[in-house]
């Protein structure tokens, strides 16, 4: 995987970064555990904003569900994924 640097176009858009993530973790994940594997796994750099607006255009996709569990977000697949995919 090649790091991003801003200003230039990302190898991995974030919104699939983040399903691959949630596809190989189908029970779901935290927020900040999320976070932490993009940043380890594609080296992505992004910020909260950009992250939640990522999330809520795959929350209203129908691709993920998204929860709040305390203070953070509960992450994970929607029990549809596969018919949305096909």
């Amino acid at each position: 995987m090649t790091k991003y640097t801003p200003g230039y176009w990302r190898i991995t858009p974030l919104f699939r970064a983040i399903l691959e993530i949630l596809v190989s973790k189908p029970e779901g994940m935290p927020e900040s555990d999320l976070e932490d594997a993009l940043k380890k796994k594609y080296e992505l750099v992004f910020n909260k904003s950009e992250l939640y607006h990522t999330l809520i255009r795959l929350e209203l996709s129908g691709l993920i569900q998204v929860e709040s569990v305390g203070r953070e977000l509960f992450i994970k697949i929607s029990p549809r994924f596969n018919e949305y995919v096909r």
